[in-house]
């Protein structure tokens, strides 16, 4: 396992950044510009583990909203508008919800209401986490209909097979566990894990050989904000440089399991983004399981 380096506090938006934020023409300048352009990006994951009654589920994920100095209500709103008209059978949010604790509550009481076939859930990153509890958050998403993944684990039937969404708390700042979110999952005949970080996932590959869970989607980089040709030259991971990049964008593949990772739709330190726009995403399952 590659060496962790020491938790540190969330970044905070510096005050250039909110004045930025706040100043129409400069916002229409690259790279400010790009902050503001959310992307819908789409994956397809064909897996022989899906059971058939799911194939062609439809996830709608977006994850790091930070609502905030960066990030207003209209874009919340904006947000909110097009997760629901992606029509999905699962609505998955992946944390960071505000720049800070207060932001992130606040969120949850703003936020349109959101909606799915059959589920709407949402886990913790680090900065709803790194100011206080979870139990706020669990409240806030169930006053809301959402079911908090938090150590836990939804699971769906449907003609008599399982699949079972699940996340542990935040790596950072929360107490993830990681053995007791495996042995609720353990009996699902399909596994998405959706920790907020990928630093999340060396702790979580080690639980079990093989694999407690067969696919994951992840948040919590913002591709790096800033990215060259695909490299970025800060990463958010604990990991280091290299484990960093690995995980930083775009959809990989670890011990055989398919492992998302989002853009995200804010930002931090700076309203910016060159290389790594920002994201919401469609992912459809496909099954190919021969029965």
């Amino acid at each position: 396992m590659p060496r962790l380096s020491p938790v540190h506090p969330p970044h905070k938006p510096w005050a250039l950044g909110a004045r930025i934020a706040q100043n129409r023409f400069i916002r229409r300048l690259p790279p400010f510009r790009g902050a503001t352009e959310l992307n819908l990006k789409e994956y397809t994951v064909s897996s022989a583990k899906l059971p058939e009654a799911f194939d062609g589920l439809r996830i709608a994920y977006a994850s790091d909203i930070h609502y905030g100095a960066l990030l207003d209500e209209a874009r919340v709103r904006d947000l909110a508008e097009r997760l629901n008209a992606l029509d999905p059978d699962i609505l998955l949010l992946g944390g960071d919800y505000g720049e800070d604790t207060s932001n992130a509550l606040a969120f949850w009481k703003l936020v349109p209401e959101l909606r799915a076939k059959l589920a709407v859930c949402a886990v913790l990153g680090n900065h709803d986490r790194a100011e206080g509890p979870a139990e706020p958050f669990i409240a806030a998403m169930q006053e809301r209909g959402v079911t908090p993944l938090v150590n836990s684990v939804l699971t769906l039937s449907r003609d008599g097979q399982t699949l079972a969404l699940c996340s542990t708390d935040d790596f950072n700042h929360g107490t993830p566990d990681f053995a007791g979110v495996a042995a609720q999952a353990a009996d699902a005949d399909f596994v998405l894990y959706a920790p907020h970080s990928p630093d999340a996932l060396p702790q979580a590959f080690d639980v079990s050989l093989p694999p407690f869970f067969d696919m994951a989607v992840c948040g919590h980089t913002h591709g790096g904000q800033i990215a060259i040709f695909g490299i970025a030259p800060h990463t958010a991971s604990r990991y280091g440089f290299f484990f960093g990049n690995r995980f930083n964008s775009g959809m990989k593949t670890e011990q055989g399991v398919p492992v998302i990772i989002s853009n995200g739709v804010g930002t931090s330190w700076l309203s910016i983004r060159f290389g790594a726009p920002a994201q919401y995403h469609l992912i459809t399952l496909r099954s190919l399981r021969k029965e």
